[in-house]
């Protein structure tokens, strides 16, 4: 186990009967200025309500909160588009500005009706779009630079439902983003299946046949700032695919790191779920895993995936839950967190317990005896349907503390979305 103090706590009740509220806190620049967010939902991957307030003091006071609900989601015609413009970003101290990378939908028909088309039809009801933002203050940012990985039209908004817009570089945005040491960054996107086995010259009905309208494969990307253009020239790696015989939802949510030794790793969740309206292939009992690749020639070509495991070389299961990666400035170590669960993991869940360890630094791989549980099921206060994941991180830049924020979703048995917020303090000792 490792050696820390967890503490936990509750930062806010539920409102009421059916809403979940969640809060995640970031650092706007490269002082002690922190935004909290504040969400409220009662249904799955849309937030019904949104907030936002400032502290100038580290989290000590705070300003009023301001609705900004309005200003992520507008209406176009029959549609609906979550904007995904950058409320915060992460310092680039080799060229003193801040980056972020954001994601925006275009659902056909409104949110509703996009989701009904991708999980009971395997359509792609709606559109994601992944940009890069740079900004000088953390406050006004750039427009953002589209990422691409094929030939498509930019974004126009009064030509919104462009098809050459709307189903060229379908990108889900990856999960974290790294500054490296000489100013470069680096990320991930889940780009189209079908397009990923176009450019590895491979048919994808040989490789997922089952539902590739709407699942997504692996691309990594470098970006070099460029003075002259002022933004930054973007690379690609080569994409991954995995077969839909090992994960039915294909590459979902990825993970890349560059470790010291100067390899980059690559985590993503896959799934085992079996749904007919997918037409899944993937056989009953098959485990679930989080998937692990990785590249020695900085990022230009990447492993076939394999399932993540331990040094020891033991493979551990998981369910198809986001996962994120920590470096600490206090003990310069590199973690993981996410959920480790049984081998009866299926499909999401279960979604606990949630756990922390240390990522060894030459292969990328997990330090068995480092495994430590975060926060787990409680089967006389919980409901066995109680997610641990969905956690925003957040390093106290005065003390070095992890602070992990997290709405322990489903948790009341009687209401799923009469949800609560946590934060949990990790102190090394």
């Amino acid at each position: 186990m490792l050696s820390v103090r967890i503490t936990k706590e509750i930062i806010e009740h539920s409102p009421g009967p059916n809403k979940s509220v969640s809060r995640r806190q970031r650092y706007t620049g490269n002082g002690l200025k922190r935004i909290d967010i504040r969400s409220i939902t009662s249904e799955s991957d849309y937030s019904n309500e949104s907030y936002r307030r400032f502290s100038d003091d580290n989290g000590v006071t705070w300003s009023d909160w301001e609705d900004v609900h309005t200003g992520e989601y507008i209406v176009k015609g029959q549609d609906e588009i979550s904007v995904g413009k950058p409320s915060y970003g992460i310092y680039n101290p080799v060229h003193n500005h801040y980056v972020s990378i954001n994601m925006q939908r275009i659902f056909d028909g409104g949110h509703k009706n996009a989701y009904r088309l991708y999980w009971q039809e395997a359509k792609r009801g709606f559109h994601d779009h992944s940009f890069l933002y740079t900004s000088s203050d953390s406050i006004n940012w750039s427009e953002g630079q589209l990422i691409k990985y094929e030939p498509g039209a930019d974004y126009v908004e009064e030509k919104w439902n462009d098809p050459e817009y709307l189903w060229n570089n379908d990108a889900y945005i990856g999960s974290n983003l790294q500054i490296l040491e000489n100013g470069d960054i680096l990320f991930s996107i889940g780009a189209n299946i079908k397009a990923c086995c176009d450019i590895l010259h491979l048919d994808v009905n040989e490789v997922f046949p089952s539902c590739p309208d709407i699942m997504k494969g692996l691309i990594v990307i470098r970006g070099i700032w460029n003075k002259e253009t002022n933004r930054y020239d973007l690379f690609n790696s080569k994409p991954v695919v995995i077969n839909d015989l090992k994960s039915s939802r294909c590459v979902d949510e990825p993970l890349v790191f560059r470790l010291d030794t100067g390899r980059i790793i690559a985590i993503f969740r896959g799934s085992n779920v079996q749904s007919k309206n997918w037409n899944t292939r993937i056989e009953k009992g098959a485990p679930g895993h989080k998937w692990y690749c990785y590249s020695d020639d900085g990022g230009k070509t990447f492993t076939d995936p394999v399932p993540w495991h331990y040094e020891t070389c033991e493979v551990f299961f998981s369910p198809a839950t986001i996962s994120s990666f920590y470096k600490s400035s206090k003990t310069q170590k590199l973690y993981w967190i996410g959920n480790i669960t049984g081998p009866d993991a299926y499909g999401n869940s279960p979604r606990y317990p949630l756990v922390m360890a240390e990522v060894e630094q030459k292969q990328g791989l997990l330090l068995k005896d480092t495994l430590t549980v975060i926060d787990d099921y409680h089967p006389l206060t919980d409901s066995p349907n109680m997610q641990l994941s969905n956690f925003d991180l957040l390093e106290d830049r005065l003390t070095g503390k992890l602070e992990i924020y997290i709405t322990r979703l489903g948790a009341n048995i009687k209401d799923f979305w009469k949800s609560d917020a946590y934060k949990y303090t990790i102190e090394f000792i």
